[in-house]
C-alpha cells in the first residue's frame, strides 16, 4: 500500500478536473497497485466522476444544486463561515467525499469520456488536502 496527498487549490465554487494529476501519482507507484482510492479531508468538498468531454455537464450539475440546495437558506441554523456554509456541507453528503478506482495499464479505469472531479463546495479560495491510497 501506498498513500500520497495531493493538494488542490480553488478559487470559487465549482468543479476541477483531477484525472491527470491522480494518473500521475499511479503511473509513478512502482509496486503496480489495481485499486485507487481517493479521499477528500473537508467537509464542503466532493468527489465525483461524470462527463468530462461537455463544460455543459458541470453547469448543469451546478444547476442543479442551486435549485435543490440553495444558499441562505432560512431554514438552516448553521451558517458560521457564510450563506454558502450550510448547503456546502449538505451538497459533500450527497456527492460523497471519496472515490475507489480500479487501476489498469497504471492509470485509473475510467471510461472514454469519465472524468474524476473534485467539487469545491465554497466560494473563495480554498487550500484542499486529498489522501491518494493506491493498493
Amino acid at each position: 500500500m501506498n498513500q500520497q496527498e495531493l493538494l488542490v487549490q480553488t478559487t470559487n465554487r465549482g468543479a476541477i478536473e483531477i484525472t491527470q494529476r491522480v494518473n500521475d501519482i499511479v503511473h509513478q507507484s512502482i509496486h503496480g497497485p489495481t485499486l485507487c482510492h481517493v479521499f477528500a479531508m473537508h467537509t464542503s468538498v466532493s468527489l465525483m466522476i461524470t462527463g468530462n468531454e461537455d463544460p455543459n455537464v458541470l453547469l448543469d450539475i451546478e444547476d442543479y444544486f442551486q435549485r435543490n440546495v440553495a444558499d441562505a437558506n432560512p431554514s438552516y441554523r448553521h451558517n458560521n463561515e457564510g450563506d454558502f456554509d450550510m448547503s456546502g456541507h449538505i451538497r459533500s453528503i450527497l456527492m460523497g467525499e471519496s472515490k475507489t478506482i480500479p487501476i489498469q495499464n497504471r492509470q485509473l479505469a475510467l471510461g472514454k469520456f469519465q472524468g474524476l472531479f473534485l467539487y469545491e463546495h465554497r466560494a473563495g479560495e480554498n487550500s484542499r488536502k486529498l489522501i491518494i491510497t493506491l493498493s
